[in-house]
């Protein structure tokens, strides 16, 4: 498979997951650490698990893996709620989960660049790089007053093989499928 179709399948991949796990009350799975809410998505040899701790600031990550092999991270964190704020946590998460449902294939990490609903503004600046190195900030405004912040980075995972080489996941033989599948 050629890189830019690999990456083009991998953003439609985060999209739909995105779609199916927090930002849209999915189900939590068994986490894998101790302290952690986690949330999984699948189809085919795509998997997405989401994984957090914490509430007014809870930092976590996302690991896209392709075949079982993790590809694609991101992390995301920082100040969370601001001080003086926590009052307002709940409908600051339930905003920010309308946010995310708004992510595109153009920047699928976290939102949109804007969104606003009623007195609630999103906003995500991509501070550099895109899909495969990424650094990016989301705020989002009440009223005009910024009552959240944090930080979201990741790109791609690129493994070696025995010899040392870069091994790109793209250069990755599919399954076979039979017919019917």
């Amino acid at each position: 498979m050629k890189r830019n179709q690999w990456l083009d399948e991998l953003a439609q991949f985060i999209v739909e997951a995105n779609s199916n796990t927090w930002a849209a009350e999915g189900a939590e799975v068994q986490p894998e650490r101790k302290g952690y809410k986690e949330l999984e998505y699948q189809r085919g040899e795509w998997r997405l698990r989401d994984s957090y701790t914490g509430y007014f600031r809870a930092p976590g990550m996302t690991t896209v893996y392709f075949k079982d092999k993790p590809v694609w991270t991101m992390a995301y964190g920082g100040t969370g709620q601001l001080e003086g704020y926590e009052g307002i946590v709940k409908p600051t998460f339930t905003f920010l989960k309308q946010a995310l449902m708004q992510v595109s294939l153009q920047m699928p990490f976290r939102g949109p660049n804007e969104y606003s609903h009623d007195d609630w503004k999103y906003v995500f600046r991509l501070l550099r790089g895109d899909i495969t190195d990424f650094l990016g900030e989301e705020d989002i405004f009440k009223k005009d007053k910024k009552v959240f912040t944090q930080t979201a980075m990741g790109g791609l995972v690129l493994s070696k093989d025995s010899a040392r080489q870069i091994i790109y996941p793209w250069n990755c033989q599919r399954k076979p499928t039979t017919a019917g599948q």
